[in-house]
């Protein structure tokens, strides 16, 4: 069997242990609730509040695009805020349709072409801006836990995500700083991963001024607040009397859930952690199963339709598929 053979059958694999995951996750929820009472849990649902959501949810992407074209900006690259707009939507509305997380792969290597960057400072960006969400909802996570001392979690769950919480900061901040040195040390090393390694600390380097760590900082923590207010409106649109921190918590614990491979759309592990954190804030069964698929559809629907229209109003997008296919390295 041939190496390319190899790679196919391995992402194969993955897509099927990712559905399976998922018919897992659904197959649980669905074994815990009472059809007519999940359908009443709907019913009640007050939808003015899931519009207050949604502005929260697009103040939340539009900053997440002020953040990409601020990196990019940073690192010498020609582009604002207006012109990222498409390519960012589309990657997302990929993501949420094609397994693996093929979108994130289409605006590394594929978008580029069209904002006039390098795919080496694109995946830099992509990187670097997945590592600060990450960062930033575990911090967001433990200062949610440590302000809810009433809510029943294990003491070793909840000192190892305060824990975190302090570390993963730090951390990033580690890596962020030394990455310069690091890439100098890594051109003694011939190779492609050597090579590939050193252009995406080169680009950590060119994103790590101190004044764009902490603008894309604090608008890391402004995106995560957005995103958690979504999810507070939807805790208050089923009557629970919950506070911010509840919905921030339970924003926290479905987005890092989307982390577990599951089927296109993120469908089973983010419905299971969301299940599970509105029946730990005092949600039934059944208004725990609504809340997480009125959660999933917010955040996928609008998403997925505003990438769509991006992809289909912005066809150079894609001009870069053709030499994304001949080239296996981001350079």
């Amino acid at each position: 069997m041939t190496q390319q053979e190899n790679k196919s059958r391995g992402k194969w694999l993955s897509v099927v242990i990712g559905i399976a995951i998922s018919a897992v996750c659904v197959g649980y929820i669905v074994h815990r609730i009472d059809p007519a009472e999940l359908r009443r849990a709907v019913l009640g649902f007050n939808w003015k509040f899931l519009v207050v959501g949604l502005v929260a949810l697009s103040v939340d992407y539009w900053l997440r695009v002020v953040r990409w074209a601020l990196m990019l900006r940073s690192a010498g690259g020609a582009v604002d805020s207006a012109r990222c707009v498409a390519p960012f939507l589309a990657s997302i509305a990929l993501n949420n349709v094609l397994p693996l997380r093929l979108g994130d792969a289409v605006r590394a290597f594929v978008f580029p072409s069209s904002l006039g960057i390098t795919r080496s400072l694109s995946f830099a960006s992509l990187v670097m801006e997945r590592l600060l969400d990450l960062v930033t909802i575990v911090l967001l996570m433990g200062i949610g836990l440590w302000a809810s001392p009433d809510l029943q979690l294990h003491a070793w769950v909840r000192q190892t995500v305060l824990a975190l919480g302090i570390v993963a900061p730090l951390c990033l901040g580690l890596i962020l700083l030394t990455s310069g040195a690091l890439a100098r040390r890594l051109e003694r090393f011939p190779g492609a991963l050597a090579r590939n390694l050193r252009q995406l600390l080169a680009g950590f380097e060119a994103m790590s001024k101190p004044s764009l760590l902490w603008a894309a900082g604090l608008l890391s923590l402004t995106i995560w607040l957005g995103e958690a207010t979504l999810f507070y409106c939807l805790l208050l649109g089923f009557g629970l009397k919950a506070t911010f921190l509840a919905g921030l918590i339970i924003m926290a614990l479905a987005t890092l859930a989307t982390l577990v491979p599951s089927s296109p759309g993120y469908i089973g592990p983010f419905h299971l952690a969301a299940f599970a954190g509105m029946t730990l804030v005092g949600g039934t069964t059944e208004q725990g199963a609504s809340f997480a698929l009125i959660a999933h559809l917010s955040l996928w629907l609008p998403t997925t339709l505003a990438g769509a229209l991006c992809l289909a109003i912005s066809p150079g997008l894609l001009r870069g598929a053709r030499t994304a296919r001949t080239s296996q390295s981001p350079n």
